[in-house]
């Protein structure tokens, strides 16, 4: 399956509108700051970037948040 160029700030945005859909059912979620990915050569996957939020999780939440963020990045990839 292709995946979908973006941008770090589109990246960022679409996975903020993901976060604040879960948010009600996700304690502490619509609390987690997101910083711009961080590219890195692909993986075997062909995934070429990461996000690790950048406040300090409760345990449910983080499961969650990084669901949504493995998702993406299946999903999407930043320009070369």
């Amino acid at each position: 399956m292709p995946k979908t160029i973006r941008t770090a700030e589109q990246i960022r945005d679409e996975l903020q509108n993901r976060i604040a859909k879960i948010a009600a059912d996700v304690p502490g979620a619509s609390r987690v700051r997101i910083p711009l990915p961080e590219r890195h050569p692909p993986d075997a996957s062909g995934r070429n970037w990461n996000i690790v939020p950048l406040n300090d999780l409760g345990v449910d939440c983080a499961h969650d948040v990084q669901k949504v963020i493995e998702d993406m990045r299946t999903e999407f990839v930043l320009p070369d």
